[in-house]
């Protein structure tokens, strides 16, 4: 039974393993999957952990600080009893306990400043990742695209070897009835050959494009990844795309220009943090101690007469001898408890602390902050600089990609019509097949251009989609 359940177990769990490899990915799941296990991503989410530690700290910083210390000592020879503070001729052990605490009560604002200051941080860390996001997506859309156009190159390197071959077959039988001369059907022969190198070329480029997409992705068998090719592709000139217009909405939505913003406020309140340093600083303090000490001994029963024992002589008569009682005196060692509770002590007060000169370190500190304030500012019109720089390149390169879809769509016009034209005086015999196989050639280049000129306008126009602030999707 365990050995049929665990077999039944092994399969389904390898055909679990098989359909995700095999599975086609649509756009969106490529996207998904790339946000979720990129390397760049999870260093930026570990960065944003870290800002957050950083800014959970600076709200810690409000709260009382408690500490707690112990110590054990053993002193041998004469050392000063620390409990009795005389000297003594023996081995002494000692403890001593503490518990300290201490509230801020005034800091010059430094700590709600700083607080303000780690809190933008924080919020500016997660824009930075939006932005590795936002990259990432479009880099897969990038990519994604290429594969669908290596497919349809494919599929035209298919259709014209297909077309070479029936024209091959047709033009062996008129060549073998004497209609046609040999060259022209060695001529398509050498096409044929040509033909089927370039369709293994596109084979090539469809995987390379996959390979290319399932590496971005970290999968582990991307020569088994496959695309989802989309029902219908909206590929034309669809959007009459404006640099200012789309400048405007790409400063309300896109995350670099909130980064470079918030980081001019975390900028600004650092400056005022560092500006409190010069204020004077209130605190409360409290502490509890007691100690322990095996010197300290106590009575442990009755005291027993021993003898007498000779202390003196009485002055002018040395032979008078002065005694004193000899007790024998049973002690012990108060026990630790007790002496911790006897010796309990606390205390508590403020401690006011003023700047007065401290190696100009707050100048300096608050001369930085003034300087990293401004450095902000200048990183913000930088920040907006480069994305009227990006979005003035994506424009143009969107109004180029439309020109040359339409360019490339008169020239296939032109050239399919001349094919049409040589294909049908190659068959009456009127026209060589070197001549044919130019236009035939002429043809195929053209409808190449013009697939690859509609998938570069697709690209570029989710390119202005993303700056408008649409998601990136395929119809």
């Amino acid at each position: 039974m365990r050995k049929a359940l665990f077999a039944a177990f092994f399969l389904f769990s390898s055909a679990l393993l098989a359909q995700e490899t095999t599975e086609a990915w649509t756009l969106a799941r490529c996207i998904e999957h790339a946000q979720k296990y990129n390397i760049t991503i999870k260093q930026t989410e570990l960065q944003l952990q870290n800002s957050r530690a950083d800014f959970d700290q600076a709200r810690a910083n409000r709260l009382p600080t408690l500490n707690a210390n112990a110590s054990l000592a053993l002193n041998t020879g004469r050392v000063i009893d620390p409990f009795t503070n005389t000297f003594d001729e023996k081995t002494i052990e000692s403890n001593q306990l503490g518990l300290q605490a201490a509230l801020p009560l005034w800091t010059g604002l430094q700590i709600t400043n700083n607080v303000k200051a780690q809190r933008y941080g924080f919020l500016a860390n997660m824009k930075d990742l939006e932005v590795t996001r936002n990259n990432i997506g479009l880099s897969v859309a990038n990519f994604y695209l290429q594969v669908l156009l290596a497919q349809e190159l494919l599929e035209i390197a298919e259709t014209q070897l297909e077309t070479t071959r029936e024209q091959l077959d047709r033009t062996e039988k008129l060549v073998n009835a004497g209609a046609l001369s040999l060259d022209n059907l060695l001529n398509l022969k050498a096409q044929l050959g040509n033909e089927e190198l370039n369709l293994i070329n596109a084979r090539n480029n469809v995987v390379n494009a996959q390979v290319n997409l399932a590496l971005l992705l970290q999968l582990p068998d991307p020569e088994n990844f496959r695309v989802v090719k989309p029902s219908r592709l909206d590929i034309g000139v669809v959007l009459q795309a404006e640099i200012d217009g789309v400048y405007k909405s790409a400063l309300d939505n896109q995350p670099q220009i909130q980064a470079a913003e918030l980081r001019t406020r975390q900028a600004q309140y650092s400056l005022a943090a560092a500006k409190g340093a010069r204020s004077p600083r209130l605190s409360a303090f409290a502490n509890l101690s007691t100690l322990y000490s095996d010197s300290r001994l106590r009575l442990a029963g009755t005291p027993t007469f021993i003898g007498e024992i000779p202390i003196g002589y009485i002055q002018g008569n040395p032979t008078q001898v002065v005694v004193q009682p000899d007790f024998d005196i049973p002690t012990e060692i108060v026990p630790r408890g007790t002496q911790f509770s006897d010796n309990l002590g606390y205390g508590f007060g403020l401690t006011l602390t003023i700047p007065i000169l401290n190696n100009w370190q707050v100048n300096s500190q608050i001369q930085r902050a003034r300087n990293a304030h401004s450095l902000s500012l200048l990183q913000l019109e930088g920040t907006r600089n480069q994305l009227f720089t990006d979005v003035a390149t994506s424009v143009t390169n969107y109004r180029a990609a439309a020109t040359r879809v339409q360019a490339n769509e008169r020239n296939v016009l032109a050239q399919e019509e001349s094919y049409k034209f040589s294909e049908l005086r190659f068959n009456e015999g009127m026209m060589n097949a070197v001549d044919y196989l130019n236009a035939k050639n002429r043809a195929q280049i053209a409808a190449s251009n013009l697939l690859q000129s509609r998938y570069e306008l697709l690209f570029r126009a989710k390119i202005l989609d993303f700056y408008l602030g649409k998601p990136i999707v395929l119809n």
